[in-house]
């Protein structure tokens, strides 16, 4: 039983009392504060437990903050470029990190130079408190609602953030900010002005955090401006100077990139193959993102299990969010479209709306709409109230008091069913899967090899992850480094390289360890290492091998093959067309002509990769122009005229930008019967990967 405390002819209970006599604290009583303080507490149990082992993949998207960050510190808050305190950085191809580098830097300023899986973890972690508090401010100060602490704990027994949150995703840390200017805007709007200066500090923090927060920002931003013009209008003059002069600061950073790089979002949303760079016309673009934004609100895919996002980002039995939620979510929504005149209860609802805005205008992905938990959190709460105050006062405290051990024990139960199985929820460890293996590989393999023999090169597979470099930057030190090659046992298997079995020491997965086998082009020896994946199979082989004595008749009969041309024939221009190609290993040769720049062919082995276009009748060709994948280049055009004559013209090209279009002029308009392209991808070799994406002529 709780204590009691006396005062006059009143008795009122201990948890009841509150925090100070006078002040903003009073409002808060020490009951609160103690749940408030157990949430937070299992909040961070949830989150730091275990928190290298899952999820059991570390990511390059996670490993690139910190070398991100220790290198800009190394160099003076300059980025490798020399931009001091640049607005942007590039995470492989595309410029998609901003804020997120700077917290990292800081972490690694206060806790040590060279980064681990634990501290940029960890460092994420304390990132994300930020949404937690601002949940919970959100429902003290902006709904006085006393459980406000039930808000921390739904949003601790949300699947979608529970992994995320135990990340180093940038994600985490747009959602967490977004949180924070909502809870500003909250205080804006019903506290004092004075807190427009936050409002727009942590609306900057949210768009600099992550690529998709720009949406979810801009949305929020306008909805706002629109639900509230006239409390905004009706602030003292000089607030609302001082609020154009700091959001002019906040969009410096942007406009100082845009100016720099102009062409950064179009390569962003290229490399994200978004439809809104296809060649189709603009009502189908709208119809487009309209049915994906439907699926971004749609409670099916946030409350049942789905698999339209990679396992690595799911739960396997589970919705995103808790099917417990769902009707105190439903009330919630309702309550707040009935009192939708109070600026209050409009808020949740313009952050479910804004939520799945960026990720619609590619597709959708729980990373993309993440900040759908802030809203679901301020929701399940809203409507759990609306339930609650209904009862009679006696049961109010005890239906309160369950709904949170329920929530509470629930995620107890998620993380230890996490923890324990989720290494083999899903068996697809590799490229498409949950790409395992940088933490056995880089952190415990590479650096036991090469203090085992300091001689040794290592040549380590990349086909598992998507930017294995980072991993190669994170984990090794510069010397280790310089005994690094990210290479595939395929660039050994179709061209003669050098290749020493004292030396050379092969990291490859278990496919490429198959196909090593079967080639019959290699002597291996017994494999001195297997790493193993969660279910136990073998998931990648260390072994030295050697080549057959005959591999220079074997490679020399496999490459007169790569010359065959394949033929086949399709209707170009109105005219039905001999087409005569390399193979291809993606795609096809109607993917060259459909005047669609996002869909490729990509060549098998050849290199260069050969075209040839028979025509039935002659036509008048004076320039080609190809769009390629990301290469230097040696283009070759021979032409065939109607009385058997040829003509061959070459052009180099080279500092091309991602995805270039390159034209080669004829020197005249030429008729022609056969049109031959050779296409040599400079610095590849062969067997290469060519990649063609148009195919046009004058």
């Amino acid at each position: 039983m709780a204590p009691h405390i006396i005062t006059g002819s009143t008795t009122t209970r201990w948890s009841d009392q509150p925090l100070t006599r006078s002040g903003w604290l009073c409002h808060i009583t020490r009951g609160e504060l103690a749940l408030l303080l157990a949430s937070f507490t299992l909040y961070l149990f949830t989150r730091l437990v275990q928190i290298t082992a899952f999820p059991i993949y570390f990511f390059c998207d996670e490993a690139i903050h910190g070398v991100l960050a220790r290198d800009l510190v190394a160099n003076g808050f300059r980025d490798s470029n020399g931009v001091w305190f640049p607005p942007y950085f590039r995470n492989a191809e595309k410029w998609s990190l901003s804020l997120s580098v700077y917290l990292h830097a800081a972490s690694i300023l206060l806790f040590g130079f060279e980064p681990t899986v634990w501290q940029t973890r960890v460092t994420s972690v304390m990132g994300g408190l930020l949404a937690p508090l601002g949940i919970a401010a959100l429902l003290r100060f902006g709904y006085h609602d006393r459980r406000w602490w039930l808000g921390v704990l739904a949003l601790t027994a949300m699947p979608a953030w529970f992994i995320h949150s135990r990340t180093a995703f940038e994600t985490v840390l747009m959602v967490a900010c977004y949180a924070g200017f909502l809870a500003a805007y909250m205080a804006y709007r019903y506290y004092d002005d004075r807190w427009l200066a936050a409002v727009i500090l942590l609306g900057a923090a949210t768009f600099y955090s992550y690529a998709n927060g720009q949406g979810v920002m801009a949305i929020s931003g306008a909805l706002l401006l629109l639900s509230d013009a006239r409390y905004h209008l009706s602030r003292p003059p000089q607030r609302l100077w001082l609020a154009l002069v700091l959001f002019g600061l906040a969009l410096t950073p942007l406009l100082r990139f845009r100016w720099q790089h102009p062409d950064a979002t179009v390569e962003h949303l290229r490399t994200l193959h978004s439809y809104w760079l296809k060649p189709i016309p603009l009502t189908e673009k709208i119809e487009q993102f309209l049915a994906i934004y439907a699926q971004g609100i749609d409670p099916r895919y946030w409350f049942w299990p789905n698999t339209v996002d990679l396992d690595r980002h799911r739960f396997p039995e589970s919705g995103h969010l808790p099917l417990l939620l769902l009707p105190f979510v439903t009330i919630g929504l309702a309550v707040c479209l009935w009192r939708w005149r109070e600026s209050r209860y409009r808020l949740p609802i313009i952050a479910l709306l804004a939520a799945p805005f960026s990720s619609a205008l590619v597709g959708i992905a729980v990373t993309r709409a993440l900040a759908m938990v802030i809203p679901a959190a301020l929701l399940t709460v809203i409507g759990a109230s609306a339930v609650i105050n209904r009862m009679p006062l006696r049961w109010q405290r005890w239906a309160t008091m369950i709904l949170g051990v329920t929530l509470a024990l629930s995620s107890v139960v998620m993380m230890r069913a996490a923890i324990l199985g989720g290494p083999l929820w899903f068996r697809n460890y590799g490229l498409y899967g949950m790409q395992y293996g940088a933490q056995q590989i880089f952190g415990e393999t590479i650096p036991d090899l090469l203090a085992r023999d300091p001689q040794t090169i290592l040549r380590v597979s990349p086909t598992w992850a998507n930017n294995p470099n980072s991993f190669v930057d994170f984990f090794l030190t510069p010397a280790q480094r310089r005994q690094i090659e990210l290479v595939s046992i395929d660039a050994y298997l179709f061209q003669r390289r050098d290749l020493d079995r004292q030396r050379d020491l092969f990291i490859m997965t278990a496919e490429e360890y198959r196909r090593a086998q079967e080639s019959g082009k290699f002597v291996i020896a017994p494999a001195e290492r297997i790493i193993p994946y969660p279910d136990g199979q073998p998931g990648f082989y260390v072994v030295r091998l050697e080549y057959v004595a005959n591999i220079d008749e074997i490679l020399a009969a496999e490459r007169a093959a790569r010359t065959a041309l394949v033929e086949e024939t399709m209707v170009i221009s109105g005219q039905t067309t001999v087409v005569a190609h390399s193979q291809f290993d993606i795609g096809s040769i109607a993917d060259l002509f459909d005047g669609d720049p996002a869909t490729l062919a990509r060549g098998l082995e050849a290199n260069p990769l050969v075209l040839e276009l028979r025509f039935p009748t002659p036509q008048p060709v004076s320039s080609i122009e190809l769009i390629l994948g990301s290469m230097d280049l040696d283009l070759t055009v021979t032409v065939t005229a109607p009385d058997g004559t040829t003509n061959t013209y070459s052009q180099q090209y080279r500092g091309l930008p991602p995805d270039p279009s390159v034209t080669l002029n004829l020197p005249q308009t030429l008729t022609v019967t056969t049109l031959r392209l050779a296409i040599l991808q400079v610095g590849a070799g062969e067997p290469a990967h060519v990649h063609v994406r148009e195919v046009r002529w004058r």
